[in-house]
């Protein structure tokens, strides 16, 4: 009897795995989810034999969408009784527990954006007649972008421009952003904060490859639980990470113009309680661009003299690196993470500019060249480990990490300067050549805990602390030679060796309240103590600021917030209304005191004496789902007052006042208002058109250490994007955007625009091939044009000229219930696992 038990029980258990598998499995149905429902839920809990009160290894927990009643996901309850159902739509669901010789147990749900997962907890089943599984269909497809009120989530697969390139090429697509010339990337006119995962590292974004990253999410206004130097809002970098049982992975290669390499291998594998992930990457380029200046010297309101300037430059880089990730689920409530990213980059550059000096009145004065040749290696490093943990009470949670951050900076270049006399001969004190030796070390150490507690149905609190401590050491030495020197002479001027030591701790607490079925309120507090300060080593200098110092300065550590949210019953469609402080700490780049690109006219470094700056924020927030949920409006009304405002500074260098020094200074203040829309819209099948735009007006103002010089303006930009699937294994998609000229202190910014295209093909089912051409008509440059009393000057660079990139990217993988499953196991689709049910 007993060996007759058994029997039965694996038969029984065999026919619910394949029918599990067969409803699971099913190919997606077109048009995506009904309504343009997010897959953001999660349902988990415990599935008990009541007989034995043990786990009922092998049920079946199946997730219906209610009213149509289709399935939306499942999954196999584990030894210990334990299942987990992700990717689940918002909105209500019900919750089928079956297993054939057991009674059905069913749970009525609904989740929602504020509430995306549910424990429901225990689940006893008991012996009962045999049930049976109907077979349904999965219903979903990942779209491009979905829009909440509070965040946008840019899906990078469905990008196909982006296949082979940068965390750089990513942001240069989502709406809302812009990217300078230097790959940094700006959201309504302010610089937004990186973090990855949730968490701060020490990569730039080109150091982040596309096909890692999963979705980007734009937060415009972050409540209190971010930090509170977030001005410019917050970009969340998600990498890739499997949830589904069995492993997934893709291996990627690429080849372009101008020595365009790339490779890249990711696998994800989850077996039981664990899961991992790994990866590398290997990326290099080169790009030949050109670039110009002239400009225009004043004393008293005259001309008394010109420059011209003609720019060709060659720059090359080589990327490489990768990241390991373990997950292990101590208990379906308790989960332990630990992830290591390493990275390492190689930079070189050679440019030739040619320039002639004029007079008054336009007769030559001199001429030259100069040749500047640049190397740089950076490393970076972010160790994490984190630890989750839910109660059983519904929304009770808690999240405790540490991070570990690690970068250095080595860099050389070399700066020969060749002037000519009228009649072609060398002029006095030529060639005049310049070394610049430098280089930084920095590390940074955080810790973050997070904890959520509900209080009552409508009511919730949350509350975390958070410490972080990042010393740098930076340094440049100068060192100048020319016939009249002699030997090499160090430059005072620009030899700097700084210890910086930036220390920032903080405090929160949220309070999140229901005030009717469509009003809801969400207030919070945080508080930040912040100490700076810089060493010139040498120089017996120091510069520092703490806040608060005692109860001096108190008002620069409290950072309040409050959001009012409208709701529409069974829609999308919201209303958001936000006010908060925040502060802007310098950027690296903006207090490196290195010579970031230099002429015999123009230096540009950064100024490690700055301080932070304090904004007031208020938006106005709409979104609006409509044609059946086909198309939907995000339009947001914004507002930004800052104090000590960080912005760029052009004024002579004191050694020798015919050069520029362009540097960053805390100015008097900066006032924006502004209008966003997003419109993206689905016109026919197998089409998505994504469009967006910005219009802003700007008053900024210089201090009077500065001469107070102010300007005003307005200025606005455009983008978009559509995706055209035209038959079952062609897709093509064009991204266009245009910026205009924008308000800076001293002048403008000039006007970019550019547009980029891409053609992606099936070849088989796992793989596929992209062929894209970046900047088409080679029309991308950024700029400025700088008017003071001693010098009107428009310079123009670009950033990248027009290339061509292929690529091919095969996927693998098998989604199953375990890795090592019995041969005469229903398989699931390979190569399917991993995506996002959008």
């Amino acid at each position: 009897m007993i060996r007759l038990g058994h029997s039965l029980r694996s038969l029984l258990t065999g026919l619910v795995l394949i029918n599990g598998f067969l409803a699971w499995s099913q190919p997606p149905a077109r048009g995506g989810r009904p309504g343009g429902m997010p897959a953001i839920g999660r349902v988990y809990g415990r599935v008990l034999d009541a007989t034995t009160n043990k786990g009922a290894e092998f049920a079946t927990v199946t997730v219906y969408r209610m009213p149509q009643d289709s399935v939306v996901g499942g999954d196999m309850v584990r030894a210990n009784g334990d299942f987990a159902v992700e990717k689940l739509p918002v909105g209500p669901l019900r919750v089928v527990v079956s297993f054939l010789g057991y009674d059905s147990q069913e749970r009525q749900v609904s989740l929602s954006r504020e509430k995306p997962e549910l424990d429901l907890g225990n689940i006893t089943i008991d012996i009962a007649p045999a049930g049976q599984l109907a077979e349904a269909e999965v219903v979903g497809e990942k779209q491009t972008m979905v829009m909440r009120v509070d965040r946008r989530v840019f899906y990078v697969d469905k990008d196909i421009s982006t296949q082979g390139g940068t965390g750089v090429d990513v942001m240069k697509n989502v709406p809302g952003l812009s990217v300078d010339v230097d790959g940094n990337v700006q959201m309504r006119g302010s610089t937004p904060q990186i973090l990855v995962d949730g968490r701060p590292t020490s990569m730039s974004l080109d150091q982040i490859p596309a096909e890692e990253i999963e979705r980007v999410e734009v937060i415009t206004n972050p409540s209190v639980a971010f930090d509170a130097s977030t001005t410019g809002g917050i970009l969340n970098v998600i990498l890739k990470k499997n949830t589904k049982p069995g492993y997934y992975g893709q291996l990627q290669g690429g080849i372009g113009t101008n020595d365009r390499y790339q490779a890249g291998l990711n696998l994800n594998v989850k077996e039981g309680r664990w899961g991992f992930n790994a990866s590398y990457n290997y990326n290099t380029g080169r790009n030949a661009t050109l670039g110009f200046t002239q400009r225009t010297d004043l004393a008293d309101g005259a001309n008394i003299g010109y420059y011209e300037q003609d720019t060709k430059s060659n720059s090359g880089r080589t990327m490489h690196g990768g990241r390991f990730g373990v997950d292990w689920q101590v208990n379906n409530r308790s989960m332990i993470t630990l992830s290591q990213n390493f990275r390492l980059q190689d930079m070189d550059g050679d440019d030739h500019l040619a320039f002639t000096n004029y007079g008054a009145g336009h007769e030559v004065l001199s001429s030259g060249d100069q040749i500047n040749t640049s190397i740089s290696e950076n490393n970076n490093l972010t160790s994490q480990i984190g630890f989750r943990h839910k109660a059983p009470k519904e929304g009770r949670e808690w999240n405790v990490d540490l991070t570990y951050n690690w970068a250095t900076r080595d860099s050389r270049s070399d700066l020969d300067l060749y002037t000519y006399n009228t009649d072609g001969s060398a002029a006095e004190g030529s060639p005049r050549l310049q070394d610049n030796i430098g280089g930084s070390d920095w590390q940074s150490f955080t810790m973050q805990a997070d904890f959520v507690e509900p209080v009552s149905d409508r009511t919730r609190f949350e509350w975390g602390v958070k410490a972080n401590w990042r010393p740098d050491h930076t340094w440049l030495n100068v060192f100048v030679t020319s016939p009249t020197l002699g030997t090499d002479v160090v430059d005072s001027a620009l030899t700097n060796d700084y210890q910086i030591d930036d220390v920032v701790n903080a405090a929160y607490v949220n309070w999140s309240q229901q005030l009717s079925d469509r009003w809801s309120l969400m207030a919070g507090f945080r508080f930040e103590q912040t100490w700076f300060e810089t060493e010139l080593v040498g120089k017996d200098q120091k510069y520092s600021y703490k806040y608060p110092d005692g109860l001096e300065n108190l008002d620069k550590a409290l950072f309040p917030a409050l959001f009012f949210v409208r709701r529409w019953d069974n829609s999308l469609r919201e209303l958001q209304v936000n006010f908060s402080r925040k502060i802007e700490r310098p950027r690296f780049y903006q207090i490196m005191p290195f010579i970031m690109f230099s002429d015999s006219r123009n230096l540009r470094i950064g100024n490690p004496t700055l301080a932070p700056e304090l904004s007031d924020l208020a938006e106005v927030n709409h979104l609006l789902p409509f044609l059946g949920g086909k198309a939907t409006w995000f339009t947001s009304a914004f507002g930004r007052y800052t104090r000590d405002v960080i912005t760029s500074y052009a004024t002579p260098l004191p050694t020798d006042t015919s050069i520029t020094l362009l540097t960053f200074v805390n100015g008097s203040y900066s006032a924006t208002g502004g209008w966003e829309n997003i419109l993206k819209f689905d016109p026919v099948q197998g089409l998505q058109v994504t469009l967006s735009g910005t219009l802003q007006y700007t008053d900024i103002a210089l201090g009077s250490a500065q001469g107070g010089a102010r300007n005003t303006g307005t200025s606005w930009n455009a983008k978009a994007m559509i995706n055209y699937r035209f038959s079952k294994d062609w897709t093509a998609q064009l991204n266009g955007e245009y910026e205009s000229p924008r308000p800076q202190p001293q002048g403008t910014g000039i006007r970019q625009y550019g547009v980029d295209a891409s053609v992606s093909h099936d070849l088989a089912k796992k793989l596929t091939a992209v062929l894209s051409v970046n900047d088409v008509f080679n029309s991308r440059r950024w700029g400025n044009i700088i008017d003071t009393p001693y010098l009107y000057q428009e310079n123009a660079r670009q950033r990248e000229a027009r290339y061509v990139r292929f690529t091919l990217t095969w996927k693998f993988g098998e989604q199953n219930t375990s890795l090592f499953r019995k041969k005469n196991q229903q398989r699931s689709d390979p190569g399917s696992g991993g995506d996002s049910d959008f």
